[in-house]
């Protein structure tokens, strides 16, 4: 379901998940059901990430202050975004990683336009699925 390797890159103890109903807990409180490899990855694996391969600092789904529900939540009602993206990232650059939870695609939306465009269906993705951002952004 995750990528190969990706036990090697995240081996070190900071990163492993100790209480797995977070991930349930976070996605009930948000209303939406993500990929398999979201949930897994989530399970399994506690963040903040941060790879060079990517430049956006990958959020955990509940630990920490800034996190994917507290930004996602914040999203929601600062900028109408609907129930199905997740905001999986620090900004960076004036733009996010927004996950859409209905199709598993990853985007990178600025806040110059950028999120006009996605809520009218404009922007490319980045990646076409979570389990292809993971690769890349672990690259592994």
């Amino acid at each position: 379901m995750l990528p190969a390797r990706l036990d090697e890159i995240l081996r070190e103890e900071i990163y492993i998940r100790e209480d797995s109903s977070l991930v349930k807990a976070s996605l009930m409180k948000l209303n939406v059901d993500a990929s398999s490899a979201f949930k897994e990855f989530y399970q399994q694996y506690e963040g903040p990430f941060w790879e060079e391969h990517v430049p956006f600092e990958l959020l955990d789904i509940a630990n920490e202050k800034n996190n994917i529900e507290s930004y996602t939540l914040i999203s929601r009602k600062e900028h109408g975004f609907p129930k199905q993206y997740l905001i999986l990232s620090e900004m960076s650059a004036n733009a996010v990683l927004i996950l859409d939870t209905v199709t598993d695609k990853i985007y990178i939306v600025d806040f110059e336009g950028g999120d006009e465009l996605l809520l009218k269906g404009d922007v490319e993705e980045a990646w076409s699925s979570f389990f292809h951002f993971l690769k890349a952004y672990f690259n592994c």
